[in-house]
């Protein structure tokens, strides 16, 4: 069972205009996640990504926000940078002496 919080937060943050309910943006999301599968089996993918939504898994927010939409955004939604250490100027991520 879906909390009220959690869908209040997901339609004010990822819904776009014409989109009321959870189902409505999971099915553009599952729609335009489905168009990089060969034309003949988008509608299967489609499918199988509603529903992998329905189950629990979440779209990153990258996702949510641009899968199926016209926009040129990236859905990619984790970059990686090395990230300095102000006190010896070393990396912290992955950093061992």
């Amino acid at each position: 069972m879906t909390q009220e919080i959690s869908t209040e937060v997901l339609l004010e943050k990822y819904a776009e205009p014409g989109e009321n309910s959870v189902e409505d943006v999971r099915r553009r999301v599952a729609r335009g996640l489905a168009q990089a599968e060969a034309p003949e089996q988008r509608a299967q993918w489609e499918e199988k990504f509603f529903l992998a939504q329905e189950n629990g898994f979440v779209p990153a927010g990258r996702i949510n926000s641009a899968a199926g939409l016209d926009s040129q955004a990236t859905l990619i939604n984790c970059f990686v940078q090395p990230v300095g250490d102000a006190i010896s100027g070393g990396l912290i991520i992955g950093d061992r002496p």
